[in-house]
């Protein structure tokens, strides 16, 4: 029941992130939802795993930043260097509102985290209130209007491909060290998922080109 809750809440909370990293580069999340949703659950399970040992806690936070970076490079489209600011400048303004909430509702964030209860209802606070932000934000065209593509790599496609492997084999062997099976089952769907994203925008452009 516990692990039900956390992942739930935790892919509320996700989902309102990821709408606020896109309307604020005035990007329609919509399109991207089913996707979105998709990472987003294998994202809350792989950090419940994560916390569940607690020598790795740490790395549930790093882990979804770069998945979101992945996810904006591979199915977004945008470039990797546009991927990173949208993914870095969504989570400090999700950063910044929720602890807004924080001390509009709770005493502090202590207080917060300390009954798990006001931690579920401060995460649902927090996904509604920035859903209606990115709403809003989007319904009245405020937001960054940034041309990324004229930061993108030479053969970016590669690039992020590799990238994306490298990274696979490096958690697999973090998690292979610390025989956290499930987890490595989780994190490698996830990186496919993205691989398989890279891989058919890659060969999208190669058809293109040719024809």
């Amino acid at each position: 029941m516990e692990s039900f809750a956390f992942m739930a809440f935790s892919t509320i909370e996700g989902l309102g992130i990821f709408a606020l990293m896109m309307t604020i580069f005035k990007i329609n999340p919509l399109p991207y939802f089913w996707q979105a949703l998709f990472v987003i659950l294998l994202m809350s399970l792989q950090s419940y795993l994560l916390r569940s040992e607690l020598s790795l806690y740490y790395l549930a936070p790093i882990t979804n930043i770069m998945l979101f970076i992945f996810f904006v490079a591979t199915v977004v489209k945008e470039p990797l260097v546009g991927a990173a600011v949208i993914t870095l400048t969504g989570y400090t303004a999700f950063s910044l509102l929720q602890t807004m909430i924080v001390s509009i509702v709770f005493d502090s964030i202590i207080e917060s985290q300390s009954v798990q209860l006001y931690g579920y209802a401060l995460q649902t606070s927090s996904a509604i209130t920035i859903g209606l932000v990115s709403w809003f934000l989007y319904r009245l065209g405020i937001g960054f209007t940034w041309n990324f593509e004229k930061v993108r790599f030479k053969r970016e496609d590669l690039i992020v491909s590799s990238t994306i492997f490298m990274v696979l084999i490096f958690f697999t062997i973090i998690l292979y060290r610390n025989e956290i099976w499930s987890n490595l089952l989780f994190f490698s769907i996830t990186l496919s998922f993205f691989l398989y994203y890279a891989v058919r925008k890659e060969k999208k452009d190669h058809d293109q080109y040719d024809g």
